[in-house]
């Protein structure tokens, strides 16, 4: 089960997300079918309350300010933001130490995107896992250089893992 917190405008919706059970959005149960069609695609057949079904495509980017929902071929942005990232990344501001990127849940690792000695900024990606079928780029912690990289393309991970530390 992961959570995840996606504003659309203004408002922030609590996405709660299990492969045994429907999701639940800001804690209600939603009848939805997601298939992942393409990389940073993923179909969306929702069934109404008078049964019929309708389809979104949601379309994610590595750009945040490019993610976004088609609606009846209307573009609705979306990002997604996590309160806990928010408020650690807030803290750590000033942090001036070596600061490790952890994999968040278990999962296989797809893509490593950087290299020990690599200089990078922080939200930058630096490491793509699968997890429940789905894509989830991990993103650099904080500005600085790619100190330790113990990622490695094809590795399975638990949850909690360090993939990498940068200082």
């Amino acid at each position: 089960m992961s959570t995840h917190w996606i504003r659309i405008g203004t408002r922030t919706h609590k996405v709660v997300l299990n492969p045994d059970a429907q999701p639940l959005v800001d804690g209600q149960p939603i009848p939805v079918d997601i298939r992942l069609i393409a990389p940073g695609v993923l179909s969306l057949l929702l069934t109404q309350p008078d049964g019929t079904t309708r389809s979104f495509r949601c379309i994610s980017d590595t750009d945040p300010e490019q993610s976004a929902v088609l609606i009846d071929n209307q573009r609705i942005p979306y990002t997604l933001a996590d309160p806990r990232s928010l408020r650690s990344a807030a803290s750590a501001a000033g942090d001036s130490g070596p600061r490790p990127l952890k994999s968040p849940m278990p999962g296989r690792i797809i893509r490593v995107l950087v290299a020990p000695g690599e200089a990078v900024t922080a939200g930058q990606p630096c490491v793509v896992i699968e997890a429940m079928k789905m894509q989830n780029e991990l993103k650099a912690p904080k500005s600085g250089t790619v100190a330790k990289l113990t990622a490695v393309a094809g590795a399975t991970i638990a949850a909690g893992a360090t993939l990498l530390v940068i200082e």
